[in-house]
């Protein structure tokens, strides 16, 4: 009969490993690989860059940045969460192994009857229970923990690479600004030599009135633009100020760089896993897929598995004289709920069916993204060369007329359009290299993160938790 029993536990334990807590993975990597590449003739060659803003060789902002990935509370929120869900996934944990309890009891009791008799009772023991995992449901509970803390890492590198990608747009933004402000300041000054000659040629009946009255509007227009510029500069730059935790005021100095050579871009099987939406996408449907598997344990029936040793007797004198142990197993079964748990396996199903739709979405939105940004950089480019070729003919063309000008064949007027004309093609320029810039930081996002976006997660994984060591040693 022993025999028979420890046969029965054996083939019981045994059936935890014939149940997996993936259901329908396999599907899931199917629909990732029908994604077709669409990057066609746009797409670049050469390695994707690391630290990508690095390239623009500006050490004060890769200093900011620095400071930033170390000091935004933002993101430092999101490391904590990170520690938050690697605790729940310990905590997951527990449920592989069994429950012990001390149990310690004091009693008084008898039978009533004509003469009543009373005793007291003292127990004093050790319970083990273990419920075995007869269908997948408690790898399927950690599966769920475990994605469960995978996405909240995804979060985090999500919220790292729109942080960078926003300091440098606003680092770039006050330079354009303080560029746009120059050139306008010029205009300024090209404008007021111009009004006043307006003014003579009104006085000798050269010019009307109402050519007085615009020249002085487009003065006064070029000042309110300065001062818009200014403004802009002192918003962006509290802008940043805050993204450090008032920490540090960025140094931004000089003029806005030019467009670096972007090296190469991603393939769509590689952007599966440097996206850290499109991993928090999958994530969610693993997850669904699990919540499968523990809906239909739910339904079967359920093997729990108790032990104890105990020390009982009326006395406490004669409390350790005898040792009592107890094994058991229960088996149980629900017949009928009224369906409840039946339907609770189709929301599941339904769950994971929406989740497996919402990664195939997110999936083909990245690659969108991503040939999006490399069209727009193309087209940036191209407006780009335009700008510049454009900029070197109204060069020219006030060379020449400065040159007439000199020989006497031309009068200062034209001379001054030209200048203006000039001016307003370098703004031209200047605005088409910033929206090239922007094409470039739009399309390092879209990519994903490599190894600094790893890095820069670890090191703030680590200083989560010396806040929290700080915190207990206080």
């Amino acid at each position: 009969m022993k025999i028979i029993l420890s046969l029965i536990w054996i083939c019981l334990i045994g059936m935890t490993g014939c149940f997996s807590p993936v259901k329908y993975g396999k599907e899931l990597d199917e629909k990732a690989q029908k994604v077709e590449y669409t990057y066609g003739d746009i797409a670049l060659s050469g390695s994707v860059r690391d630290k990508w803003w690095e390239a623009y060789d500006n050490q004060e902002l890769n200093g900011f940045v620095d400071l930033v990935l170390d000091e935004n509370p933002t993101i430092m929120a999101a490391y904590l969460r990170m520690l938050d869900s690697e605790m729940a996934l310990e905590q997951a944990n527990a449920s592989y192994y069994p429950s012990l309890n001390l149990t310690a009891g004091v009693g008084y009791g008898g039978r009533i009857q004509e003469e009543s008799t009373s005793d007291p009772s003292y127990s004093l023991g050790l319970s083990l229970s273990y419920e075995v995992d007869l269908w997948g449901k408690v790898r399927a509970q950690k599966r769920v923990s475990e994605l469960s803390y995978l996405s909240v890492e995804d979060s985090a590198e999500s919220a790292l690479l729109s942080l960078v990608g926003n300091v440098v747009t606003s680092w770039f933004n006050i330079l354009y600004y303080r560029d746009r402000k120059v050139l306008s300041e010029q205009l300024l000054e090209l404008s007021e030599d111009y009004y006043k000659l307006v003014q003579e040629y009104y006085k000798t009946g050269q010019t009307t009135g109402m050519d007085l009255l615009e020249q002085r509007q487009q003065i006064e227009s070029l000042r309110s633009t300065i001062a818009q510029y200014d403004t802009n500069i002192r918003i962006a730059t509290q802008s940043l100020t805050i993204l450090v935790n008032g920490k540090s005021r960025p140094a931004v100095e000089g003029s806005m760089p030019d467009a670096i050579d972007v090296g190469g871009t991603v393939d769509v099987q590689t952007l599966l896993t440097s996206r850290p939406d499109i991993r928090s996408a999958r994530r969610s449907a693993e997850q669904a897929d699990a919540q499968v598997v523990i809906a239909i344990a739910d339904r079967l029936p359920s093997l729990r598995l108790s032990a104890s040793l105990a020390f009982r007797s009326s006395s406490i004198v004669d409390l350790f004289k005898a040792l009592i142990w107890d094994l058991a197993a229960n088996f149980s079964a629900n017949l009928f709920d009224g369906f409840n748990k039946t339907t609770a396996i189709k929301r599941a199903k339904v769950g994971y069916l929406s989740q497996r739709l919402s990664y195939a979405l997110t999936v083909m939105q990245a690659v969108s993204e991503v040939e999006q940004a490399l069209l727009e950089l193309r087209l940036r480019e191209q407006l780009l060369a335009d700008a510049q070729a454009d900029l070197e003919r109204h060069k020219e063309i006030l060379d020449t007329s400065r040159d007439y000008f000199t020989h006497g064949l031309l009068d200062y007027n034209r001379v001054l359009s030209a200048l203006r004309s000039m001016i307003s093609s370098s703004q031209s320029e200047l605005d088409a290299r910033h929206n090239l810039l922007n094409a470039q930081i739009a399309l390092f996002k879209a990519m994903g993160g490599s190894k600094w976006l790893e890095d820069a997660r670890n090191r703030g994984k680590d200083k989560a938790q010396e806040m929290l060591d700080a915190l207990e040693d206080g």
